[in-house]
């Protein structure tokens, strides 16, 4: 069974600012959290990152701001590569800082970049290199003096990035209650890990310690949504992801999404998407090229 992972810093003061490159065949953190506030840049690599409740594709240069406690994992798709997964990571304490730092300072926008940051924040502008580069400073910098610097200047950018999209925006993990708290997040582990799989919602009962009737009712009342629905979420969401960046046929699609039956597919996905997954793959194909005759 999969719990989420508590991974605090290795703390060797009270302030502590910690940046790592990692290099690794693949990702192999499980989905965790920690107390301390994340920005993790992708070097190399592509697959699925979860944060939260959002499962989103990444890719290299793939730039992720994740606040306190607010769990998260990246798993990767390709392989046959010895390095196959490369990342820049800074964790920080926002007491880095002391207390009233931007406050003080009048540093209200990155105020409120770090309160957002709860939700988890994923940046796409062309200012990512630009951080990308000062994070890869850091991790060489020779002194905590020369990395905090760097920090502020990268907080400085993010802060007034207009390219930002918020990932868990219904903040159910991060809003729940601190004795639902890792339950919930045991439970979201699982779903991320086996919903390609088949997943009965006496596993993920049995996961959280209840009864399959009492969990459907906490479920439901603490997330707003079913267990089956979180799971159909992510299988839908991987179906579309294969659909629009794949040759796979729908067949092999529906299949390795964890469906198990072809008219259930198309059922579940035209519901969703408005369209059978023939057409929505058609209608992506044709936007990408415009001016391309249709037959």
């Amino acid at each position: 069974m999969v719990k989420p992972t508590l991974e605090p810093l290795s703390c060797q003061s009270e302030n502590t600012l910690l940046v790592r490159i990692f290099e690794q065949d693949e990702f192999h953190s499980p989905y965790h959290f920690h107390p301390e506030i994340e920005l993790t840049a992708i070097l190399k690599g592509e697959g699925n990152r979860f944060v939260g409740n959002n499962m989103s594709a990444y890719g290299t240069n793939d730039l992720v701001l994740i606040g306190p406690n607010l769990p998260h994992c990246w798993k990767n798709t390709s392989r046959g590569e010895t390095i196959n997964a490369r990342s820049v990571v800074v964790q920080f304490d926002k007491s880095l800082f002391g207390d009233g730092f931007f406050e003080k300072h009048q540093a209200w926008h990155i105020v409120h970049l770090l309160l957002t940051s709860q939700q988890g924040i994923h940046f796409s502008g062309p200012e990512n290199q630009q951080v990308i580069d000062h994070m890869l400073d850091m991790a060489s910098a020779g002194t905590p003096y020369k990395k905090l610097i760097l920090l502020l200047e990268v907080l400085d950018i993010l802060a007034a990035s207009q390219n930002r999209t918020l990932l868990n925006d219904e903040l159910v993990v991060s809003s729940a209650a601190l004795h639902h708290y890792h339950r919930l997040n045991a439970v979201q582990g699982f779903i991320i890990d086996n919903f390609r799989t088949k997943v009965t919602l006496q596993e993920i009962a049995g996961l959280a310690r209840m009864s399959t009737n009492a969990f459907c009712k906490y479920y439901k009342k603490t997330t707003g949504r079913t267990a089956t629905e979180a799971v159909m979420a992510y299988r839908l969401k991987y179906a579309r992801q294969q659909l629009l960046s794949t040759n796979k046929t729908v067949a092999e699609i529906c299949f390795d999404s964890g469906f198990t039956d072809m008219a259930f597919f198309y059922k579940t996905f035209r519901a969703h998407m408005g369209r059978s997954p023939g057409n929505y793959r058609k209608e992506y194909i044709k936007n990408l090229n415009p001016d391309e005759p249709t037959f």
